[in-house]
Order: C-alpha cells, then structure tokens, then sequence
C-alpha cells in the first residue's frame, strides 16, 4: 500500500507529514504564506487521489514545477494543489482565476461582459470541426457562409471574412493582399504593434503618420497628418487609418480614402473599436467613408467571445485573394465557438443594435453631468475643433490622475480598460452598460478626488527618430541589451513606447536618439512596452 499522506498547520507555518512503513517519518515544509498555494519538492512521493483506489505520484521536479500523474493524466504544474481530508483536490488554475474575476464589475473588452446575447451555452457540446455537416472558414458552403453574408449585409461590405485570431489575423491579411516585398505602406505611429510586425515579417516598408496630442497627452491625428505623408510618398500602395482608438478618437477617414483614391492607393482601417458602427452611428463607420478593407473586433465592444473579428471587404477587393492571404496567417484550426459568438453578436445587433446604442449614449450624457460635479470630467473634451468621437466610448480625467483612480477603483471592485496619467477608459456593454454606469458612478462618490501629484500628464514622445535600417532587417538581426543611458546612437531592435497610448518611441530599425533617452528614464517604467526584463534596450549589435 503506498504511504498515506495527511495534513497538520502550526501558526504561520504549513507542515506535512508523510507517514508510511519506512522506518521514520519525514516532514516537509511548505514554502508559502497561510492561505496562499504551497510549493514544495514531492518528488517520488505518492499522493492520494480523490478517486477510489487511485494514486498519484509526483514523477518529476524542477525548480518548483513539478509533473503529477493523477488518475492517467500528466501535468506539469506549480504544485498548488489543496489537501482536504487528505486528499488532494482537482488542479484546475484557469477556473479558479476566472472565477474571480467574474465576480468583478467589468468595463473592459470582451464586450459582452459575462453575458451572452441568447443566453448561455455548452461551448463543449457545441464544438466541432470542418465534417460534411458543418463547413470550412476557408471555403464555406454552408453556415459559415450563410454567417458571413448576414454579417457582410450587416456591415455594408461587398464581402466578409471570420476571424478567429483577432483582429491581428485580420490586420495581417489585409496588409498582405495591399502590398508586395519591398513596397510601402502609410501607417499612423498610433497603429496596433501587429501592423508593424507584419511589415517586419513580410518586407514591408512602413512610413509613419506622426501624431498630436492633446494637453493630457492623448494622441490623435488630423488630415493634414496624412496629407503631407502621402504627397511624400506617392508610391505607397496603400493608407492605414484608426477609426476609433483606444481612447474613442475616430479619423478623418473620407478625406484620407478621397485622397488615397485619387493617388492610387488603397484604404486599409483598424476599426477594432469601432464595430458597433455597422447598426449605430453609421456614418462614422469606415466603410461607409470610402474604405476597402476593414477589420473590427466585435469582441471589443460587442457581445463576442474573445478573438472573435470580422474582414469586411469593399467591392474594389479581390475576395478569393483575400482569403488566400488570410489562410496564409490564421489557424487552419478555426474555433467554431468563437465563429458562433460573431455571428449570435451580428443576429442580436441587428435586432437591437441600435436602440441599444441610443441607450447608452443616453445614459452616458447623464453619467458625464453627474461625474462632472463629483470632480471627474470627460477627457474627449480636450480633442480640438474637428476631431470627432465615438460618443460610446467613456475617457474619465480624474483631478488624482489615472493611475491612483485605477487603484481605488481596483481595490472596490471595479476594473476599467485602461488607465493613463490623466484618467481611467471604460468600455460599456451594450447589454447593460447604463446599470454599469450606476455602478461605477456609486464608487466615485465614495472615492475623494483630490488633486494629487499623480494627476496631470508625462512629457510627450521627441519626433519620430531618423530610420537607419529596414524594420525588417532591424526586427531580425542580431541582438545586444544596452542601458538606456548608454544607447544613444544605437538602432532599436523593437518596439518602444507608453502603453497607454500605445505610440511607438522607438521602431525597429530606428536610431535612439538622446530625446528619446531623456523621455524614456522620464517614464513610469511599469507602463513602457518593448524593453527588456532589466529595463535595457535591445540594440541592433554593432560590428555584425
């Protein structure tokens, strides 16, 4: 019979006795606060299971991560596991940590928000794959196809295309079909870090639209951004634009596509935030404007299940073409599930869409009065004349600054989508984002907003630095990590910037120049992106 193991806990420390008919008893202490997971060294120990008559032994260790093998199964886990009864329970992390979260007040993506649009469902009894009686994302004859044309009717597109990679997939592809190796493509500096590891990938050669920012540090960008891009670059094969932001800021997209158009270009958008624009708010809708390729992430803001996207298409695009590009960077493997909750999300906002959009941009304006007077004022405000919004999309400046209102915010419960040193951004359900807004507006008030020295904004990125290698070349060289203050003159390796925003400092292949210097050791580190464990920069190595 294997030895039996069975639990005892002194105060503040955990202990556990392995009784067998060796000829003493071991003892092992457990490494770990009361409360918290253990970790301990149990290799070559048997274990009960909670099975009848079934053991576990724990075959493998290393430096804390062990492989049990529990009723014939292997895994390889942080040994956290629970002993009840001596016992030892079901290692199930990912449900534990789920669990918890949804017990919080979400208004973050996904959209849905812990609701389904039809109720919920058996994801394990729904799932399948491509058989005779379902059908192929990547040559649909049947519900997928049926899927796509409701929601290609729905978006007013020639064409769609399921994504279940995200909008990245989605962002890979259409720049794929848009452009060749070596060839150029416009990209505001603001765009997602996806569009600029396909051009590294793929050859491309990105130019970038710088961006202005608003007195609170938010970026945006105006006509004559790209205007002056375009006339420097006639050769571009095609324009990108962000419709909305992160922070709800939309594009001047029907003076970039007129324009684009009329130079030979092709019109590409991110509308990842931007899908409620099919049934609300129509006309501030890429499409709409003139575009030829859009991507959305209905996950975003809809009621989609993670990685959920659409590919919507113009008539000036080839869509057999399309789709080839699109199998080139997506799983052949595509979640039914996830195709699902695209095509439940495009049936409810067809029936609903626009009443529910109205709703809450109802109860947004009311919200925005009343947060105004507790000392929390709208940060789409601080946008000049012009530069319009998606009236759905809740930016909330705080007079503490963003970071410490996230924390207050956090410790009561409640997680926004993002935070930045002037405010908090939310996204609302379009479910039941008015009682969200209740809510959220009854931790204001328990919340002092005082002026702190956290409130106000960071100093703005320096220019966009001269290029000295293709992002290409740059993205696949071989590497160094520098100190920062000791990088001056090198050329960036990656990707470097303040998320939020999301604005690129640095770009592969771009000199670091000493403004950029001074602005990064100026910056909160925990909110830049792209530089190493140790804080360093990763540099082209020189001499290569």
């Amino acid at each position: 019979m294997p030895p039996a193991l069975y639990s005892t806990a002194s105060a503040g420390t955990h202990t556990r006795q392995i009784s067998s008919s060796v000829k003493r008893k071991q003892s092992l202490r457990l490494m770990g606060r009361m409360g918290h997971p253990p970790f301990v060294d149990l290799t070559g120990w048997i274990i009960p299971h909670p099975g009848p008559a079934d053991y576990g032994k724990v075959v493998n260790d290393f430096c804390m991560l062990a492989t049990l093998r529990i009723a014939g199964y292997t895994c390889s886990v942080c040994p956290s596991f629970l002993w009840t009864d001596g016992k030892v329970s079901a290692l199930r992390p990912m449900m534990d940590m789920l669990e918890k979260t949804s017990r919080r007040l979400s208004l973050h993506m996904p959209g849905g928000q812990g609701k389904g649009p039809f109720g919920s469902i058996d994801p394990y009894l729904l799932d399948t794959t491509e058989t005779a009686y379902s059908d192929d994302l990547y040559a649909p004859q049947s519900g997928i196809a049926e899927a796509q044309r409701l929601a290609a009717r729905s978006a007013g597109a020639a064409h769609t295309l399921m994504l279940t990679g995200g909008s990245t997939a989605g962002m890979h592809a259409m720049l794929l079909y848009a452009a060749k190796r070596g060839q150029k493509v416009i990209l505001p500096r603001n765009v997602h870090i996806s569009a600029v590891h396909l051009c590294a990938t793929a050859g491309l050669e990105p130019v970038f639209v710088p961006v202005s920012y608003t007195a609170s540090g938010r970026p945006y960008t105006t006509f004559r951004h790209y205007e002056r891009v375009m006339a420097e670059n006639p050769d571009a094969k095609a324009v990108l634009v962000l419709n909305p932001d992160y922070y709800g800021t939309l594009a001047p997209v029907a003076a970039v596509a007129q324009l684009a158009h009329a130079r030979g270009m092709l019109v590409l958008c991110d509308e990842a935030h931007g899908a409620v624009f099919n049934w609300y708010h129509t006309e501030k809708g890429a499409l709409s404007q003139g575009a030829d390729l859009v991507i959305q992430s209905a996950h975003k803001t809809l009621p989609a299940l993670t990685a959920g996207a659409w590919l919507h298409a113009s008539g000036r695009v080839d869509a057999q073409l399309l789709r080839k590009r699109l199998r080139m960077v997506q799983t052949s493997s595509p979640s039914f599930i996830t195709m699902l909750s695209l095509d439940d999300a495009r049936a409810w906002m067809d029936e609903n869409g626009a009443a529910a959009g109205q709703v809450l941009e109802e109860a947004l304006t009311a919200f925005r009065l009343e947060a105004a007077q507790l000392g929390y004022t709208d940060g789409q405000q601080l946008l000049p004349p012009g530069v319009e919004t998606d009236p759905l999309r809740l930016v909330l400046d705080a007079p503490q600054g963003g970071f410490r209102l996230m924390a207050q915010l956090e410790a009561l419960g409640i997680d926004p989508e993002l935070c930045d040193a002037a405010g908090v951004g939310c996204i609302l359900s379009l479910m039941d984002g008015a009682d969200r807004l209740s809510r959220l507006l009854e931790a204001l008030r328990q919340i002092p907003a005082v002026c702190g020295s956290e409130g106000g904004s960071l100093p703005l990125p320096p220019p966009i630095p001269p290029r000295r290698m293709p992002v290409s070349e740059a993205a696949f060289a071989e590497t160094e990590a520098v100190p920062v203050r000791q990088a001056a003159g090198r050329i960036s390796a990656g990707q470097v910037g303040l998320y939020p925003p999301g604005v690129a400092a640095l770009v592969a292949g771009e000199e670091i120049t000493p403004q950029i210097i001074e602005w990064l050791t100026a910056m909160p580190t925990q909110h830049l992106f792209g530089l190493e464990e140790n804080g360093w920069l990763t540099c082209v190595k020189e001499g290569v």
